[in-house]
Order: C-alpha cells, then structure tokens, then sequence
C-alpha cells in the first residue's frame, strides 16, 4: 500500500501545517490518518510484520557479503602477498651481509593506495545499494516527512559524512607513510559515530525534521534513528514500520528507555573498540596490526550488534507480557 498516494486531499493539508508548526500532537494525528485502523487496536503489536525474500531486493541482500569481500579479504590479500614478496626479499639480501644493510619492509605507499580502494568500495556499495532503493521507492519506504525522493534518509546522510571522515586519515597516512594514522582510519569512522550518539543524548529541540520526526521535538538517542532506516530500507519492512515504530516510541515509556540504554550501550563500544585498536597499533609491528585492527572493528561491531539484537527482544517480550497482564 502506497500511502502518501491514498492520503486525501484534507489529510495532505494537515499534514504540511503540522510539519510546519512542529507540533507532536498533530503529527500523531495525521500519521494515524494514513494507518491502517488495525494498527490503532495494540501498542505492542509486532513492528517488522513484513517477511521479504531474500531476492526481493538483491543488492541489498548481498551488502555485507561485499563488506567482508572487499574491507576484509581483499586488503588483506593485497597487503599480504606485497609484504610476503618484499619479506622475501629482503631476506635473501641480507644474507650477504653480516648486519643487514636494508631496512626491513614493512608498508608501501601504493599496496596501502589500492588497499583503500578496496576498503571503500565494501562501503561505496552498500550506500549506493540503499540511496537506490530510496531513489526508486520513495512511496514505499521513505521516511513520513520526507517531501522529496533527494532527501534520502539520515542514516545515508551520516553514512556519507562517516566515510569522508574516514577516507582523510586513510589518503594521508598512505601518502605520507604514516602507518599509525592509516590504521586509525576505521576508528576516526567509529569516533565520529561516537560523537553523534553523545551528542543525540542531549534531548535539545530540532530545527528540522529528522527522518520521521517532527521539527521543534526533542532529538531522539542516534540509535532510534539508525534502527528505522535500517530496518524500513535494508530490512524491506518500509513506511508501515516506521508509523508503527514512531508510535511505538511515542507511547511507550520502557521503549524509549530501551533505546536509550542502547546508544549508550554503543557508545561504550566505541570506547572499547578505541582502546583495542591503540593497543594494536603502538604495540604490534605494522603487518601484524593490519590484519589485527580489520578484524577487531568487525568482532567488535559483530559482538555488539548480537548483544543489541538479545537486548531488543528481551524488552519487546517483557513490554509484551506488561500489556497481556494490564488487558
């Protein structure tokens, strides 16, 4: 069901003067115009009702498959087979001498060029992938406020900014040979992330509309944010599961609590992730922390994401029994 298309022509002109007045009260009420009335009758009824295929939206479906291939193997293959090749050699020339003469290899400006190439391309993919689904699907899974297919979504926003930040330390440190910075470069991406969730637990009033949420409402924990594009874009759950996750929000206080332990949760995984990859690089030699701080940002994300999802489900099933017992 397309429901921008089958909203009337009354519900359209409420819904630009709520926007435009910030008003939480008469967003609620113009999403509730264009939701089903069976979403009226539960506030804990299930949030992601869709199953899709997984070839429903293939691009997608593959996304982390390409994330592994091209931020993980394919660095690493590159990098390895250079250092095995020059290792080598530099072995076979300091045969000849008592004390070697040539300096031990350990990282080249071009292999750590075409190793960034690989690492972007795993990223470039997986935003390309759902700014294309938010391009030619709009009515089907944009966020409610968006007036525009251009506006996208904040998670791709953040994505793109996200990546910048992590590209400048990744073309400096190759350019200039410092293998310290180069590593660093996942964890600018991570830091950066960090000072966003720190920054959205502050509950300050928003100058514009985020997403599904109303201009002049309180800024909502990053978490809450990232859970709807991902699960409304990538999930294929779309604009039902924003309205009812909106309204899942607005109406549960435990929910709101949930989501909030979970930016903080996240945050804590930043740090953690932060002091591991310091460890690495300052005191591993260079060959050993290259693999080591690819695989620790992926453990890390793997860990916490597993955490996150138990989490979720623990309190979606205590909310659920809280609402069977009051009814």
């Amino acid at each position: 069901m397309i429901l921008v298309a089958n909203a009337n022509e009354d519900d359209q002109d409420s819904y630009t003067a709520g926007r435009m007045a910030g008003s939480a009260q008469e967003e609620a009420r113009v999403l509730g115009a264009w939701t089903p009335s069976t979403l009226h009758s539960s506030s804990y009824e299930k949030l992601a009702q869709k199953k899709p295929k997984l070839t429903d939206h293939l691009s997608i479906t593959i996304g982390p498959i390409m994330i592994i291939i091209f931020d993980i193997v394919v660095p690493c293959i590159i990098y390895y087979i250079w250092f095995d090749i020059h290792r080598s050699h530099w072995k076979s020339a300091c045969r000849s001498y008592e004390a070697c003469r040539f300096t031990k290899p350990e990282f080249d400006k071009q292999v750590l060029g075409y190793a960034i190439i690989s690492f972007g391309l795993g990223e470039l993919y997986i935003l390309i992938a759902r700014v294309c689904r938010l391009l030619w699907h709009p009515d089907e899974c944009a966020p409610l406020l968006s007036r525009s297919r251009w506006e996208l979504d904040a998670t791709s926003w953040v994505y793109g900014v996200a990546m910048i930040c992590a590209l400048i330390p990744f073309v400096i440190g190759s350019s200039k040979e410092l293998p310290e910075l180069y590593l660093y470069s996942p964890g600018v991406l991570m830091a950066f992330l960090g000072i966003l969730m720190l920054i959205t637990l502050i509950p300050l009033k928003i100058p514009i509309g985020i997403n599904s949420q109303a201009k002049g409402t309180p800024l909502r924990p990053l978490v809450y944010y990232a859970a709807e594009d991902f699960i409304a874009v990538d999930g294929l759950q779309d604009r039902e599961f924003r309205i009812r996750y909106n309204a899942r929000y607005d109406s549960s206080k435990a929910f709101r609590r949930m989501l909030l332990g979970l930016t903080i949760w996240w945050i804590f995984g930043v740090c953690v992730y932060l002091g591991s990859l310091s460890a690495i690089i300052w005191i591993m030699e260079f060959h050993y922390a290259f693999g080591l701080s690819l695989g620790i940002l992926f453990a890390y994300i793997l860990i916490w994401a597993a955490v996150s999802y138990i989490w979720l489900q623990i309190g979606i099933n205590r909310e659920r029994k809280v609402q069977e017992i009051s009814v």
